[in-house]
């Protein structure tokens, strides 16, 4: 355990540390109009109840909240986000993830998350699966891309399997060592397609350019795992009726500006259903059914992606060697999180006390979050980064 933290406090800084600013290295996007929420001071939010790990409700999902009964052993899986087009409104609109470089499979997707992949405000996905699992979906799932070290931490955060292709050299930030030191080598929950194990379970999809092109069968892999390995559970706190209503500011329009112009994304709140859909860009955020219709432009083969909760979490990034595709994300520690339920913002906070205890997010009276129950988005998003959102329209 010791070589473990002495391990973890050379790869990561807490986030109350001041950590340089690479917005310069950026070009914003978006017009400074509703509210604008960038480096913003530490809230120092007290919690009320320890950042522990919350116990599974029987019947109960732990990550959307839904009736649920089957065994937690979520199964987290790196997405490519590069850029592609696609045609809207009579437009063709170049953006992250749209076209045919939109994923598939993310509609059983519980979690979704978003965090920088290069200096410059490049992304990369994560899809976070646990309730669709035991019902045997899903099993297609891509295109599967490289891990870095925030993903070996969320792993940690989740005790779930991890699916990826590869990683960064040695010389750079060396998730192998971190899987090593951490213990998860010896747990049997890695899949790295880039190896020739895992051949049955994986394939690469025609018609879509390598590498973004691999797609997985993420049930398949579960089942591997061997039956006496146990995750910790990790469940979040969910409500039928929000309490984040009266005294909280209007939010039906959330705009994300990594710091490239193509990444920037949006969340567009729908009352009626009580969820925000996704954009990127312009672009409604899509997800194929499957790899056979991956790559297509038929709207039939495809679903928007849509939100009952939108988490920005401020975390910092550092780069190894300042190498601008080596981030080190810094989600161990404390910092802001700028909030979005039922329309409402939150002021919030997030702590993560060490790599083997979860993230817990706090609202603005120092109250663990209440989430709505269905599905999540968390950006792990850098403080000055620009993050803006106005009320209803």
């Amino acid at each position: 355990m010791k070589k473990i933290i002495g391990i973890i406090l050379v790869l990561l800084l807490f986030s109350s540390v001041a950590l340089p600013a690479i917005a310069a290295e950026n070009t914003y996007t978006l017009p400074l109009e509703g509210t604008v929420l960038q480096n913003i001071a530490d809230r120092k939010i007290k919690n009320l109840t320890p950042a522990d790990r919350n116990p599974i409700i029987a019947g109960e999902s732990p990550t959307t909240g839904l009736e649920w009964s089957g065994v937690y052993l979520p199964m987290l899986v790196q997405i490519s986000n590069p850029q592609g087009s696609v045609k809207y409104n009579g437009t063709t609109i170049k953006s992250a993830g749209v076209g045919n470089r939109a994923p598939w499979g993310g509609q059983y997707a519980d979690i979704v998350y978003e965090g920088i992949l290069y200096r410059t405000g490049e992304t990369r996905i994560s899809f976070l699966f646990s309730d669709s699992l035991d019902e045997g979906f899903p099993t297609s799932v891509g295109p599967v891309r490289s891990a870095r070290i925030g993903h070996v931490l969320l792993r940690e955060e989740w005790q779930s399997g991890l699916i990826y292709a590869g990683g960064p050299r040695e010389d750079e930030n060396n998730i192998a060592t971190m899987f090593k030191e951490l213990g998860a080598s010896d747990k049997g929950v890695l899949f790295d397609l880039l190896t020739n194990k895992w051949n049955d379970y994986r394939q690469r999809v025609k018609g879509l350019k390598n590498p973004d092109n691999v797609d997985v069968n993420v049930v398949g892999l579960r089942d591997t795992i061997p039956t006496n390995y146990a995750a910790s559970a990790h469940a979040f706190l969910f409500t039928d009726t929000s309490p984040y209503v009266d005294g909280y500011d209007l939010a039906y329009n959330i705009n994300l500006d990594w710091g490239h112009e193509k990444w920037t994304s949006h969340f567009v709140y729908d009352e009626n259903e009580n969820l925000y859909y996704r954009y990127s860009g312009d672009a409604p955020y899509m997800t194929y059914l499957s790899a056979t219709e991956a790559g297509s432009v038929n709207d039939e083969n495809s679903i928007w992606m849509s939100f009952s909760n939108v988490v920005i979490q401020r975390v910092g990034y550092e780069y190894t060697n300042n190498s601008k595709i080596m981030p080190v994300m810094q989600s161990v520690g404390k910092g802001n999180a700028d909030i979005f339920i039922g329309g409402r913002y939150i002021p919030g906070y997030w702590v993560r006390e060490s790599v083997e205890d979860p993230t817990v997010y706090y609202d603005d009276q120092g109250n663990e979050l209440q989430f709505t129950r269905g599905k999540t988005f968390i950006a792990d998003f850098p403080p000055e980064s620009l993050l803006t959102f106005t009320g209803m329209e």
